[in-house]
């Protein structure tokens, strides 16, 4: 069930002073992580690497001045460091750069036309099918941004991993893409075919393939239909996590309509409150099933020491990424701004206003919203 939550002008929590919001609404925020076998960790070299990475992403100039610092604050190369806590110099980089390449797609495609998404879409699917070591190839920024990403992963890969994350990927380019039809279209979801879609665009199982680059798992372990499984029961749990933590950052740049809350309490009649709920227990009847797979495999041979090192391995990484997706996401500042660490002991935040948007804008002149701007804008409640 969702924690208890003040009302607009109640107490606050553990507190003795009163909360007084200009326009309504909090946001519940389950710790959906009270169940959950992996905890926090980060890669000592955070710091070192990211520094270098995020000089190498700044130097493509993608976003506008005010959208550059909007994007840093989201800190997205320490979501990467706390996915491969473990993970070596090189390989770390690379998770920094795929961290900064996706969100970036996700800021270029949110609320743009199809056609144009497509155009971004097939650009990254020809580097990865076609892709060469030479720089300053690419007729378009981004598309130099994304080979040299590329071809810095294909270096750490090894010929299994690399083929895997080929293939993870391209779905979430046309998944991403099917988003975008999805939000021109004026028809309603229904949760089953939101998740059809939402579980590719997210690309949570690219995610897990840029965490195992320097594995090897066989196709035949990596294509059993119950590993496949269990990496969507996996993108489902992380899916569900990021719709309850994101749903006001997404309702403020209006963007919600692919939200899970949005669909169901669309399909259901449910209130927010209950729609979240409901979540909340889809999680539970998820992470059963998660676990129960994930113990499965953990427990096969594979008649090979090296391959079952490597799915170990894969296996933990996998469940890790859940924690440090959900750690990050209150220790940048993208959805929560200065109040993460205040949300994540609280379990709620006020709902922020609807923020208006230039739509008409493309590639660099994007507008990337500062969760900062958006809270400012109501009575701060206390702390």
């Amino acid at each position: 069930m969702s924690p208890s939550i003040p009302a607009a002008g109640a107490m606050c929590p553990d507190s003795d002073c009163t909360i007084s919001f200009t326009r309504g609404g909090i946001q519940l925020i389950p710790d959906v992580l009270a169940n959950w076998a992996w905890r926090r960790a980060i890669n000592p070299l955070y710091d070192e690497v990211s520094e270098e990475a995020n000089q190498w992403f700044k130097s493509f100039k993608l976003f506008t001045p005010k959208s550059q610092q909007a994007f840093d604050r989201g800190d997205m190369t320490k979501v990467a460091a706390m996915a491969v806590p473990h993970g070596s110099r090189e390989h770390l980089r690379s998770c920094m750069d795929f961290s900064n390449v996706v969100f970036s797609i996700d800021e270029y495609t949110d609320r743009q036309p199809p056609p144009i998404v497509q155009e971004l879409v097939d650009g990254c699917i020809d580097v990865i099918h076609k892709h060469t070591s030479e720089e300053g190839r690419c007729p378009t920024v981004f598309g130099e941004f994304f080979s040299q990403f590329w071809t810095r992963a294909m270096k750490v890969a090894t010929p299994q991993s690399a083929k895997q994350l080929a293939r993870a990927f391209t779905d979430y380019l046309n998944g991403t893409h099917q988003e975008a039809e999805g939000m021109a279209s004026e028809a309603s979801l229904k949760f089953e075919s939101y998740l059809q879609v939402r579980l590719e665009s997210i690309g949570i199982r690219v995610f897990y393939a840029v965490c195992g680059l320097p594995l090897s798992i066989p196709d035949e372990v990596f294509d059993d239909p119950l590993f496949v499984e269990l990496q969507y029961l996996g993108s489902e749990l992380l899916l569900l996590d990021n719709d309850i933590i994101s749903y006001n950052r997404e309702r403020a740049t209006s963007i919600a309509k692919f939200n899970s809350i949005t669909v169901i309490m669309a399909q259901f009649k449910l209130s927010y409150a209950d729609a979240v709920d409901w979540l909340v227990g889809r999680i539970a009847e998820l992470e059963i099933k998660y676990m129960k797979l994930h113990e499965d495999f953990a427990s096969r041979s594979y008649g090979n020491d090296a391959v079952r090192t490597d799915v170990l391995a894969l296996l933990e990484l996998m469940g890790n990424l859940r924690a440090a997706v959900f750690y990050w996401s209150f220790e940048s500042g993208r959805y929560f701004g200065i109040r993460g660490e205040e949300t994540r002991k609280t379990h709620w935040c006020p709902m922020v206003p609807i923020q208006p948007r230039n739509l008409e804008l493309r590639g660099e002149h994007v507008e990337v919203l500062l969760m900062d701007d958006a809270l400012e804008q109501l009575e701060q409640p206390c702390v």
